[in-house]
């Protein structure tokens, strides 16, 4: 049983994704890869996982000036990737043209970063407040035809109501409360019920038992 679930896996070893996908390919969606794993393995590591038919997201969250981006984003589809995500502060201009003129990648926007608070958003300048800050950002997304944007689950239905058609990719989903570095989390099923298209999960899932673990996920969702 396949549910709408990014793994993210954040490992420096090729092997340590490519054992960690077999044993939970049936029941995933797709593969997220970010600056850990990609900075390992490099393309090659990338290319391994195109073996399990599973859309690859490369989830390095670009942020550059205009001709950078465009330059990454043309790069992609050499590489097996589906899906990429790039910073919405790249600001309208950029993200237009890497959708006007990447049309086989699905961009997804990254708003405000689960692991920042209201406190965060204040020291670092930002006059806006998380969820005042997505809204913003979002606007910019619908704007320009993004495929969806990353958000906490706490987002998503402000998200919706700016754009329905905004796929909402979630990370932040624990199966329990604890104190690491995510502070805007929901549980997989409390994220789904508040409208989340796609969760992203990664420590739930690859700590301990892989297997069990996504059983236990999935079982919550029912």
């Amino acid at each position: 049983m396949k549910k709408n679930i990014f793994v993210a896996c954040d490992f420096s070893s090729q092997d340590e994704a490519v054992n960690l996908i077999e044993q939970i390919k049936d029941h995933i969606f797709g593969i997220k890869v970010g600056l850990q794993y990609v900075t390992s393995t490099g393309t090659s590591g990338i290319k391994a996982l195109t073996k399990f038919n599973l859309p690859i997201m490369y989830d390095v969250k670009a942020f550059d000036i205009k001709n950078t981006v465009r330059g990454f984003a043309k790069s992609l589809k050499k590489i097996g990737i589906s899906y990429a995500t790039v910073h919405l502060l790249n600001g309208e201009e950029t993200l237009k043209s890497i959708v006007e003129e990447t049309k086989d990648i699905k961009f997804i926007g990254v708003s405000v970063l689960t692991s920042f608070s209201n406190d965060d958003l204040d020291n670092l300048g930002f006059k806006h407040d998380v969820e005042n800050q997505v809204q913003k950002l979002v606007k910019i997304a619908s704007k320009v035809n993004l495929h969806g944007v990353v958000c906490s689950p706490l987002e998503v239905k402000t998200v919706k109501k700016i754009d329905s058609k905004l796929l909402c990719f979630t990370p932040g989903i624990r199966l329990e409360k604890n104190n690491d570095d995510q502070k805007r989390t929901m549980s997989a099923k409390e994220a789904i019920n508040e409208g989340s298209d796609y969760l992203i999960i990664g420590r739930p899932l690859t700590f301990g038992n892989p297997k069990k673990n996504i059983e236990k996920i999935i079982q919550s969702l029912k």
